[in-house]
This record gives C-alpha cells, sequence and structure tokens, in this order.
C-alpha cells in the first residue's frame, strides 16, 4: 500500500514522536538531577528528524544532490552529536546515536517505498520496545552467569553451525571400504543386515539438538521457578533437567527425613516431568505415533499426578533446608557440554542398530524385549529410537508397545535405585506408586487401534 504524499509526512512525524515520546519519557524518569551534557532529545526532536528522513526521501528522484547534502549534513551533524557527548560525559555508549539514526532511515524508507508501510510502523514498534527495555536488559545479563552462556553457546553451535551442514544420507555396512570383502573371505553371510543403515548424520545431530535443547529448557525453568520455596514446583523443575538424579537425589535426603511421604511426592511429580518431556520427544520424532501414543500418555501423566497427589495430601511441608539440599544437588548437573551430547549420540547410535538387529533376528517381540533393556539407562534415546523406526519398519502398535514396556523397566529400574540409596519407606512407597503407573499405562492398550 502506498501512502499519499502528505500522509507519508502525517504518518512518519507520529512515528518520529512516538520514539521520542520514549527518550523523553525515559530521561525525564532517570535523569532527574541532570544539570549538564547532552541535551535530552524527546519528543520534537525525534519528530523534526523523522520530518527531514522523509523529505529527503521524496526529493530523492528529482533532486538527488540535494537529497545527499541533507544526508551529509545529517550524518556530521550525528557524528558531533556523540563525540560531544562522549566527551562531556564520558560515555561511549551510541545506544541513542543509533536510534536517531534509525528514526531518520525508516522516515527515509517510508518516503522511498523501500518497505510497505505495515513493516515501517513494526519496525518503530521493535525499536520502541528495544530502547524501553534498558532496565530489564541490563537486570537480565547481569544475573547470567558465564557457564550459562558458554552452555547457551555450544547449543548454538550445536544446532546452527553443525547442524545444516551435515549429510541428511543414511549409511550402512555396504558403506564401509571393504567390509563386504572382508565378510566374503571370512564366508559369513551377512544377509539383510549388510543393507541395514546405521547411521544418517543429519538424524542423528538433530536428535542431539532436541535433547540437549530440551535440558537447557529445564535448566530455564529450573532457574525461573524451581528456586522459589515450593518444593513441588523445584522437583517438576529438576525432573526436566533429570527424573533420575532427582528421584536419587531424594531418595539419598529420605534417609534422614521425617517426611517421607512428601519426598515421595516430589519424587513423582519429578517423573512427571519426564513424561512430559517424552511426550515432546514422540512429536518431534512421529507425529502418527504420537497421536496412537495418546491413551498411552495420557494415562501415565494421570497416574503420576494422583499418586503424586495422594502422597502430597499425606505429608507435612518440606522444610527448606531439605529442597535447598535437593536444589544443590540438581544445579550440581551441568546445563550442556558437548561430551554428554557425543555420549548420547552413541548410545542412540548403538540402541537404534541393535534394536533393528533385533527385529531382523527375533521379530516384533524380540524387538520390544531389547528396547526394554536399552530402558535401564534412560527412556530418551529409546524413545527416539522408536519415533524414527515405528511405521516404517515396525508397527505403530509395536511401537507403543516398546514404549510401555520401556518406560516400566525404567521406572522399576529407579525403584530399584530408590532401595540401594534411599530409606526403605521412600522406596516401597515409591515402588507402590511405579507399580501404580505401570498398571494403567499397561491398561491403555486397550485402547490400542
Amino acid at each position: 500500500m502506498e501512502l499519499p504524499f502528505i500522509a507519508k509526512i502525517i504518518v512518519s512525524l507520529l512515528l518520529g514522536a512516538a520514539v521520542g515520546f520514549e527518550r523523553e519519557s525515559y530521561e525525564n524518569h532517570t535523569n532527574k538531577e541532570k544539570t549538564s551534557g547532552r541535551g535530552s532529545l524527546g519528543v520534537r526532536s525525534y519528530a523534526l528528524i523523522s520530518l527531514l528522513g522523509v523529505l529527503s526521501g521524496l526529493v530523492y528522484k528529482t533532486h538527488i544532490l540535494l537529497f545527499i547534502f541533507v544526508a551529509l549534513v545529517f550524518l556530521f551533524l550525528l557524528i558531533g552529536y556523540y563525540l560531544l557527548g562522549s566527551w562531556l560525559n564520558k560515555d561511549n555508549g551510541i545506544t541513542t546515536e543509533l536510534a536517531i539514526l534509525l528514526t531518520y532511515l525508516l522516515s527515509v524508507f517510508l518516503a522511498l517505498n523501500i518497505f510497505p508501510v505495515q513493516i515501517i510502523i513494526a519496525l518503530t514498534v521493535v525499536l520502541i520496545l528495544i530502547m524501553s527495555l534498558k532496565t530489564e536488559i541490563r537486570t537480565i545479563v547481569s544475573k547470567i552467569q558465564h557457564f550459562e552462556l558458554d552452555a547457551f553457546i555450544s547449543y548454538s553451535i550445536i544446532t546452527l553451525v553443525i547442524l545444516p551442514f551435515l549429510p541428511n544420507e543414511a549409511y550402512n555396512l555396504s558403506n564401509i571400504p571393504g567390509f563386504g570383502a572382508l565378510m566374503k573371505s571370512l564366508s559369513v553371510q551377512m544377509g539383510p543386515l549388510f543393507n541395514l543403515e546405521i547411521i544418517n548424520p543429519f538424524n542423528l545431530w538433530r536428535v542431539v539438538a532436541i535433547i540437549t535443547g530440551i535440558d537447557i529448557v529445564g535448566y530455564l525453568l529450573e532457574k525461573t521457578v524451581g528456586q522459589k520455596n515450593s518444593w513441588l514446583l523445584t522437583s517438576i523443575a529438576g525432573g526436566f533437567i533429570s527424573s533420575t538424579s532427582t528421584t536419587q537425589s531424594l531418595a539419598i535426603r529420605s534417609k534422614k527425613s521425617k517426611n517421607v511421604n512428601g519426598l515421595v511426592a516430589a519424587a513423582i511429580f519429578a517423573n512427571i516431568s519426564s513424561f512430559v518431556q517424552h511426550f515432546f520427544l514422540i512429536a518431534s520424532a512421529n507425529v502418527i505415533l504420537l497421536a496412537a501414543g495418546v491413551p498411552y500418555l495420557i494415562s501415565i501423566i494421570l497416574a503420576g499426578i494422583m499418586v503424586g497427589l495422594f502422597f502430597m495430601a499425606k505429608s507435612r511441608k518440606v522444610s527448606d533446608t531439605e529442597m535447598t539440599s535437593t536444589r544443590k544437588d540438581i544445579n550440581a548437573l551441568p546445563i550442556f557440554s558437548l561430551k554428554p551430547a557425543l555420549q548420547f549420540a552413541v548410545i542412540f547410535t548403538v540402541i537404534k542398530f541393535l534394536s533393528k538387529v533385533s527385529l531382523l533376528v527375533f521379530g516384533q517381540n524380540g524387538f520390544i524385549i531389547t528396547t526394554a533393556f536399552a530402558s535401564f539407562t534412560g527412556l530418551d534415546a529409546v524413545t527416539l529410537s522408536v519415533g524414527e523406526i515405528a511405521g516404517k519398519i515396525i508397527t505403530y502398535k509395536t511401537g507403543i508397545l516398546a514404549l510401555v514396556f520401556a518406560n516400566a523397566v525404567n521406572l522399576l529400574a529407579k525403584t530399584t535405585y530408590c532401595f540401594i540409596q534411599g530409606s526403605r519407606p521412600f522406596a516401597i512407597r515409591f515402588g507402590i506408586g511405579a507399580l501404580f503407573i505401570i498398571t494403567m499405562s499397561v491398561t491403555s492398550l486397550f485402547f490400542l487401534k
């Protein structure tokens, strides 16, 4: 949509005045005692800058030399304004100067129809928003620790630098130079195993990006809500980071605590977080499998909530000292590093390959058993492995069966850890809760189509 001549001037003046209003309002609230230095730019200054920009753009086609002259004068004035302010106030920041330059350029863009007027308005709103969040941004930056920044940089390298350049191609045993000749010389008949996919670099690294991304989201959740004086929120947030580690930490705490029911409830809610996490993992790998597994996912989440609320009702308030210790145990876990990511990639590749071999040798029942055993170390790799092959190599029903058995084995493994590391009352009650969740998940199989 191209605006008439007068409309462009009016819109430009309004947008410039809006930016100036934000600047003047900020200056009035933060620099009330300021008596020297640069004069503050407000509504009138930014409105005039916008007017200068839109008029320059309007004369560009007919008087290009005038346009260049005005642009150069404006640039020299802006540089002088910056140098004067740096000298008087010892302030080398250029935020205000950039806001002035952007206000001028947006008016020129509006006059020359370089961008639609809607885009110009949107960019002005973004400019105002960025300028108004100065205090909030400083507060956030001051709270970010260096190890947190390292973690986010590492994750950016994984997702934005490495992932886009990996080949999205499957590799199997036949792609290994000399492997086929070696098997023939040894009189080994590989059969279908020879063409069995071992690895797809892009898909494998995408899995790593998903897992580490969930770890970072879990850390942010723990950082924002888990630090509050709520043991329930702390447990839920800890479950997103590592439900196994959180359960073990609470089990150890149960040896010194009289509030066993409260700690059991916390452990159950930590595992509910992992159930929600697996919901998103399945969704990222196989949407059809997710639709088929809705009864299973709902059953374990609802069963977990019922068990958690039951023990929470029977518990007394968990002391701040106990939950502070639990938070320290959770916070001791790394946010993210390349080493665990690569270790997970190796585990995922091995589980995926062994699952396919088991499927070829023993059939779909053997695949379910293999998947269940693999869940001793965790459910992330198992869930993604099942999601990748469901509907291709195995049926969706077999995929759901594998997930049900894997979750059951994983919960029983956590119960075993509780007996080893925690008090007996804690382990027994957690085990009862785990058995109830397992029973509900098995019941959900009757709703499979």
